[in-house]
């Protein structure tokens, strides 16, 4: 049996690892916390996710995944319906047209601007989101619900990040009906997001304990730093973050600086617990503060007790230069500002100086030069840098990058 080495126990490097157990003799090498950023802090009684704390179930991948290694997602309750935003108020999030409408979440003249979206000019070549949003939506709109909705799922800003790449599916739509509205309502589908959040009883690290005792390969704590420490394997995929990629293959200068040519975006969460904060829901976005979100964690899953703050991104990059109790600092008192909560009795903070890959203007470009440089040497690169951020895109690529090496296989 072929000899494969996987370079990094995330979720992408531990799913590939369960995929392709019966076809490979597999080693998978992690420098640090098996999970990568799944990881779940138990700090006496509290459970902090270091980063994400759970997936969607509209990724039939994950769920079956979940299935077969015996492990029962928890759905977050109703309270995770409930959104906010706080422009210097909380809003909350309307989920329906007509609550929409009676909103004050954006101006008369804002949410008329929206009906003419139906007759925007699609434009189907690359764009940034702030540029798609403004064309299509509005500047409100964009201000509104874009800037608050890139912080929290990339911790980025809709000028630096590229509709094509962040956003395919809503792209598409453009292209392919001329305009989101007419698109949602051929396709009837919503503005919202599909599928219901779940997580784990005990986290985010449950479910990577429990991938980990249900796959055959060799765990090994190990840092590999250069390409030349894998030479006794057949295959080798590095499922690390490009940067640490660009190390390890530094060798090969073309594709070392086309990995390096991805940004990443500085993330601090810091956990509180106060006595009594609200509201009860899912989580607050901001629109211009240095946090770029709370999340309620406390209030929609269970054996959870506190909150967690988002600080930085590409709003503040300058927070990967500042001290832990200067972070705790700022995260203290936006939360303050946001919900009137004062004098937490638990504190706690996990430093991302590289959380979240940017996709970048250009990105999918940048990403085919890179897979086809890979290529050459016989190296497959994976994660969340590449095709997708969220911990369904992890899974999904990870078994169609196994359904391929079998493949492969089979005719060789």
């Amino acid at each position: 049996m072929q000899k494969l080495a996987i370079v990094g126990g995330g979720v992408s490097g531990l799913s590939l690892a369960y995929y392709l157990q019966n076809d490979y003799e597999i080693t998978v090498f992690e420098k640090e916390n098996w999970g990568g950023k799944a990881y779940t802090q138990k700090i006496d009684n509290y459970l902090m996710e270091e980063g994400v704390n759970g997936f969607l179930s509209n990724s039939p991948k994950t769920l079956e995944l979940c299935e077969e290694i015996g492990i029962k997602p928890i759905k977050a309750n109703e309270n995770a319906k409930k959104r906010f935003i706080f422009d210097d108020k909380l809003i909350e999030i309307p989920t329906k047209p007509l609550d929409f409408i009676k909103s004050d979440i954006m101006s008369f003249n804002g949410k008329l601007r929206l009906l003419k979206e139906f007759f925007v000019k699609p434009k189907c070549e690359e764009e940034s989101v702030e540029e798609f949003a403004t064309r299509r939506l509005g500047k409100e709109f964009t201000q509104k619900m874009m800037v608050p909705m890139l912080a929290g799922i990339y911790a980025s800003t809709p000028s630096k990040t590229s509709m094509s790449a962040a956003f395919p599916k809503l792209k598409k739509i453009e292209c392919e009906y001329g305009s989101l509205f007419k698109g949602m309502i051929k396709l009837k589908r919503g503005g919202q997001p599909t599928g219901e959040l779940h997580s784990f009883e005990y986290g985010m690290s449950q479910f990577i304990e429990q991938l980990k005792s249900k796959t055959k390969a060799n765990f090994v704590n190990e840092e590999i730093k250069d390409i030349s420490q894998l030479n006794g394997f057949d295959k080798v995929v590095l499922a690390v973050p490009s940067y640490e990629a660009a190390k390890i293959l530094k060798r090969y200068e073309k594709l070392s600086k086309l990995l390096r040519q991805i940004d990443y975006n500085p993330v601090a969460i810091v956990g509180f617990d106060y006595e009594e904060i609200k509201p009860i829901g899912f989580g607050i976005l901001s629109i211009k503060e240095k946090s770029l979100g709370i999340l309620m964690d406390k209030y929609i899953f269970p054996n959870r007790n506190g909150i967690r703050v988002m600080v930085g991104g590409a709003r503040y990059p300058n927070i990967k230069n500042l001290s832990e109790d200067k972070i705790i600092e700022i995260a203290k008192k936006d939360v303050e500002k946001m919900t009137n909560a004062k004098n937490p009795k638990f504190s706690w903070i996990k430093m991302h100086k590289n959380a979240i890959p940017n996709y970048s203007l250009g990105h999918q470009k940048l990403i085919e030069e890179i897979f086809d440089e890979a290529k050459k040497i016989d190296i497959i690169l994976a994660g969340n840098a590449y095709k997708g951020v969220s911990f369904n895109d992890c899974i999904k690529n990870s078994f169609e990058l196994a359904k391929e090496l079998k493949n492969e296989k089979i005719v060789n």
